[in-house]
């Protein structure tokens, strides 16, 4: 006699259930409320991620300007190392989703796993610009004394970031993206909880960090998410169903990840290292530039959590939709996304069209100086603009990145960086000493253009012919029962 595990049959009910979904939600394919479902946590998700940054500083700018102004310095560059690498390991969302809509549901562990094993692998490479790189870049600087022992920690704890994209690139890829919100907060309460111990200390038991304190507290922030994540990708529903266990080496799937990977890592931090350029030339030109450029950067900063999650949640969508080789639903995701975006947009226009000045006063504690203020509202009419393309771009780059077309997105990324904003505000604005609303202009039509060059990208439909995985359905759970990677075990009884 044959008798089945309670578990085992609770594990096979749900692989029936997971088999009958034809979407990632309970929505209808490709709609508004599907990619709000699946984007909204992922928006949560970004804006806490984004929280623990404006913390540390918050915190760094009671302890010290100084302080401050070299996690400022320091962290920009960091962040930019960091930031690609971890976009590289992200990519494997984009593997998770198309094998998630082929219902290759047992090959969804391989790709997040290649990456798990890259974001260790870069250690190779974080540890050397820790101990050598810190000094030799920050040498000479007026705050190097802070900022070389604040990169060095935001190195070696580098691959923690990477570590955890990787992992929460299943559960984009699968639409799981509620439980990231719980872990980012819990996270940022961590974050919270350290900055005020570490930075300041606690007499005759913690001693006095200072810039460090907060460099650690952050890093073990994103420590906690990748090994809460870790867990729970490595649970026993997803063992037995989506091969979480394949652990194993894949030289092909490492090299597919990779290759779809590397090109949005580049782009990343080409495109971190052209807005640097932008306000160093702002900085040039005088304190009036520099100023308003850094409110106008707070307004961006502040709402790119919008934009990111929306990207990655269309990514999400569409990436299970072009694994599914249903194509003509992307289209689909695009007039999703942009009523989205229009409904953000039109929720942020009284703070960057209507009364900015106002707005401005929840930023900034000390009086402007009232000859700011009309170029102020001119360029935060521009930052209006510019979210609005750019928030559209981002878009139509998520679509393009579930598709594997991130070659074209680290070209033409690359150079319209360069063409479209950097040349254009060098030998326009500075070259002739033209005022900041110029310059914000210039970055109002850069996104305008950059948003067209991706739609037409789009729309030549260059990425359906894209192939990323292997079409090897499996069409029942009795097909995933069998595979080897995912038995149920069944006991006898004599």
């Amino acid at each position: 006699m044959v008798d089945l595990r309670l578990t085992d049959l609770s594990c096979t009910f749900a692989i029936s259930a997971y088999f009958m979904r034809n979407s990632l939600t309970k929505y209808p394919e490709g709609s508004v409320r599907e990619l709000w479902a699946v984007s909204l946590p992922l928006m949560i998700s970004t804006l806490a991620s984004l929280f623990m940054i404006f913390t540390d500083r918050v915190f760094l700018a009671h302890y010290s300007i100084d302080a401050l102004n070299a996690s400022v310095n320091a962290g920009t560059l960091a962040w930019a190392l960091i930031a690609g690498v971890g976009m590289i390991t992200a990519m494997s969302e984009v593997f998770v989703a198309q094998y998630n809509g082929a219902k290759l549901h047992h090959k969804l562990g391989t790709p997040v796993w290649q990456m798990i094993w890259f974001s260790l692998f870069s250690f190779v490479f974080f540890i050397p610009l820790a101990i050598w790189g810190a000094p030799a870049i920050f040498s000479g600087d007026r705050y190097a004394d802070l900022e070389v022992p604040y990169f060095r920690l935001l190195m070696f704890f580098g691959p923690s970031y990477a570590l955890m994209t990787a992992f929460a690139g299943f559960f984009i890829g699968t639409g799981k993206t509620k439980v990231m919100i719980w872990v980012a907060i819990t996270a940022n309460v961590i974050n919270i909880a350290l900055d005020r111990i570490l930075i300041f200390g606690i007499p005759d038991l913690v001693p006095e960090l200072g810039i460090k304190g907060a460099a650690i507290a952050t890093c073990l922030g994103y420590l906690f998410e990748a090994l809460v994540l870790g867990m729970l990708f490595l649970r026993r529903e997803n063992r037995t169903v989506f091969g979480s266990m394949r652990w194993q080496l894949d030289s092909s799937e490492m090299k597919k990840c990779c290759k779809v990977g590397f090109p949005q890592g580049i782009f990343t931090f080409l495109e971190f290292f052209g807005f640097a350029v932008f306000y160093w030339m702002m900085t040039d030109l005088g304190e009036k530039h520099i100023t308003i450029s850094s409110i106008c950067q707070s307004f961006t900063i502040l709402l790119s959590f919008y934009y990111d999650g929306l990207s990655r949640g269309a990514a999400a969508v569409a990436g299970n939709m072009i694994g599914a080789r249903k194509y003509d639903l992307v289209q689909k995701v695009v007039r999703s996304g942009f009523l989205l975006l229009l409904a953000f947009s039109l929720t942020t226009a009284f703070a960057l069209v209507i009364d900015p000045i106002e707005t401005v006063g929840f930023l900034f504690t000390e009086n402007l100086d009232p000859a700011l203020y009309q170029s102020l509202k001119i360029c935060t009419i521009f930052v209006f603009v510019y979210l609005l393309f750019d928030g559209l771009r981002w878009v139509f780059s998520g679509l393009l990145v579930a598709a594997g077309d991130t070659v074209f997105l680290m070209i033409m990324g690359s150079l319209s960086v360069w063409l479209f904003l950097l040349a254009p505000v060098y030998f326009i604005v500075v070259q002739n000493h033209l005022p900041v609303e110029y310059a914000w202009g210039v970055i109002a039509l850069y996104a305008t253009l950059f948003c067209i060059v991706y739609w037409m990208r789009f729309r030549r439909g260059a990425w359906k012919k894209i192939d990323l995985i292997d079409q090897e359905p499996l069409h029942s759970s009795r097909d995933i029962l069998a595979e080897p990677s995912a038995p149920i075990q069944l006991e006898k009884e004599e």
